[in-house]
């Protein structure tokens, strides 16, 4: 695993949630829009729409309520703040599938029910708490030799960062130089982690699948035997504003790719002694997806209860280490694999992920699990 830097602490005085409105009025006589704004980040916006005539709630959405996020030159963004829309009262409420972001400046644009004309209303969710500088801790798979068909990459920050941006600031170059401005998924809403600081980076599947015509047109984004880099720009900024500040690079070489069913069969165990609480080890027959192994295996005893532990991937995602909350006691155990248990190619245990006709003999489709005893 990379750790890039030393975590270095803002200092502040307190805790202030401070919550800044300034209001935009047309010029008419009308009245500014009855609006209550969020003070923390799962709060919601709600408007008192009772003064208005001939309200049909069924029929309110964006273009009578939307959220724009604002830049520092007092640009909104293109595409509104993503909720969902309820009624309370006389009030309509909007809820955002992601919470507020502290220092973040939003719009909130109205629409009057009786003359169609627009207020704008701002507001900022502001906090002095001790802070973090903004860090790139890790990213994923480790290993310096990844397969031609890798899926994805994964990237840990230990503050929230700014969405939308991340094509942006991550690249792909290959060793001639060349930026491949096509090798990523693009999605509306990126795949980050609730807490925004997880961010999933997905190949485009089209150019890893034979056959494709996005593979046929472009070819594969990794070639086998050529060295790239990722390379993560400095100037990526967290929700609170602060840049990343250094440029980071993760340079790997392709080799081949992985075709073949994931072979549990062949995987090394290494029991612990009983009466310690000794890591088991399992030595695995390629890389794995660090992020499905908490969640996918599972150790049981003979009675078929759950042994209570956790799970750590290590040695560039090839060896997994289990170790137990209690003693381990003499017995036959179980290690329970789900069968959406991945490796970093995509490929789970059902299923590959690139998978021809041919490749069907390969799959297995029985029970996955692995038995050993401690004696």
């Amino acid at each position: 695993m990379c750790l890039f830097k030393s975590r270095i602490k803002v200092n502040h005085s307190s805790l202030i949630v401070l919550l800044i409105i300034t209001t935009a009025m047309n010029m008419s006589a009308q009245s500014t829009p009855n609006l209550s704004f969020p003070e923390k980040p799962d709060g919601v916006i709600q408007w008192n729409i009772s003064e208005f005539s001939k309200v049909s709630r069924a029929n309110l959405g964006y273009e009578e309520l939307a959220v724009f996020v604002t830049n520092a030159t007092g640009e909104n963004s293109p595409i509104p703040v993503q909720g969902r829309f309820s009624y309370s009262a006389n009030y309509l409420i909007f809820n955002p599938f992601y919470p507020f972001e502290k220092g973040l400046t939003y719009t909130v644009r109205t629409k009057d029910l009786n003359t169609g004309k627009y207020f704008k209303s701002t507001f900022v969710l502001q906090s002095t708490e001790e802070r973090d500088v903004a860090e790139l801790l890790h990213i994923f798979p480790s290993a310096e030799v990844l397969p031609e068909n890798l899926l994805r990459f994964y990237f840990y920050f230990n503050t929230p960062m700014k969405r939308g941006e991340m094509l942006k600031h991550i690249h792909l170059v290959d060793s001639k130089g060349n930026k491949d401005t096509q090798a990523f998924m693009q999605f509306k809403q990126e795949l980050w982690s609730p807490d925004g600081k997880r961010l999933t980076l997905l190949f485009d599947p089209g150019r890893i699948k034979r056959g494709v015509s996005t593979n046929l047109e472009l070819g594969p984004a990794l070639q086998e035997g050529d060295i790239y880099k990722l390379v993560i720009s400095g100037d990526w900024q967290d929700v609170y504003g602060q840049k990343l500040g250094k440029t980071e690079t993760k340079t790997f070489k392709v080799g081949t790719v992985y075709r073949t069913a994931i072979d549990i069969s062949s995987w090394n165990v290494n029991e612990p002694e009983a009466e310690s609480t000794q890591p088991l080890t399992i030595q695995l027959d390629r890389i794995m997806d660090h992020a499905t192994v908490q969640s996918m295996i599972q150790i049981k005893i003979e009675d078929n209860n759950d042994i209570e532990g956790s799970w750590k991937i290590s040695e560039s995602e090839s060896v997994l280490h289990f170790t137990p909350v209690e003693k381990w006691q003499k017995g036959d155990y179980e290690i329970v694999l789900d069968s959406g248990l991945e490796d970093v190619a995509g490929n789970n245990l059902s299923s590959l992920l690139d998978q021809l006709e041919e490749d069907q003999s390969t799959m297995r489709t029985t029970n996955f699990s692995i038995k050993f005893k401690i004696l």
